[in-house]
């Protein structure tokens, strides 16, 4: 059984530090520790042995021992422009994301959206990714932009090699990976797909379509299906260097 993983970002080694609320009641009440050896992530790189010192309603104290491993900076980096969908499926793409290697997440409002967020809506996707960083043993943490509306997000991609899946079509993934870039964007639509003016925005900022087969896919399927094709190709291209 891997060891039981929490949440840390301010780390130091030899320094004992208190979980935040949702971290010890994770430690208190799901794990039921109450002493001996947990892992901390930082979400940086880093994860750490530390021991458990007080576990008590009001806090949890933990010592960071050693440094038990330590993961470098991904070398290919996706930044994904995310609708946001109803039902909790945003969130779940955020898992996928976080699991999948996905260094850069950026939320989005276009005009077929249905949803539209709450103040709460960055923190549950944050808490989200964090939950997934801790069950995959992933050790870095990938930025989440709070959400905007599709223009605005597109001011802050910064990766040159850009495509977006989309249902009128475009260039197949195969050729579109050809290139084995090291920082892209790729973005997918919410219900209903981009409008005929969101994609000659994406065009215009230098976003290709891509073809993502014959069939019409759900929002959720379709930004799976980008993501592990990206997650493939960068395995395939790691193999290579």
């Amino acid at each position: 059984m891997s060891p039981a993983r929490f949440f840390a970002p301010e780390i130091r080694e030899g320094e004992v530090l208190e979980l935040d609320p949702e971290e010890a009641h994770h430690l208190r009440e799901v794990r039921r520790i109450s002493s001996g050896e947990v892992r901390l992530l930082d979400g940086r790189g880093r994860e750490f042995v530390a021991r458990v010192l007080r576990v008590s309603r009001r806090e949890v104290l933990v010592l960071p021992e050693t440094l038990a491993r330590t993961e470098p900076h991904p070398p290919f980096r996706l930044e994904l422009l995310l609708p946001l969908l109803k039902g909790g499926r945003t969130e779940f793409l955020v898992e996928k994301a976080t699991e999948l290697g996905v260094t850069r997440l950026l939320p989005f409002l276009s005009h077929r959206a249905v949803v539209r967020p709450s103040e709460r809506t960055g923190e549950r996707l944050h808490r989200r990714a964090i939950q997934a960083l801790k069950q995959s043993g992933r050790l870095w943490l990938p930025e989440i932009r709070p959400p905007e509306e599709l223009s605005r997000v597109l001011l802050r991609v910064s990766a040159s090699h850009r495509g977006f899946a989309y249902e009128g079509g475009g260039q197949f993934l195969r050729g579109f990976f050809r290139e084995k870039v090291r920082e892209m964007a790729l973005a997918s639509g919410p219900e209903g797909g981009f409008s005929p003016e969101e994609a000659a925005l994406l065009q215009e900022k230098g976003f290709i379509p891509l073809s993502l087969g014959p069939y019409i896919l759900r929002a959720e399927t379709a930004a799976l299906f980008l993501m592990i094709a990206w997650r493939y190709e960068t395995l395939e291209g790691s193999k290579s260097r």
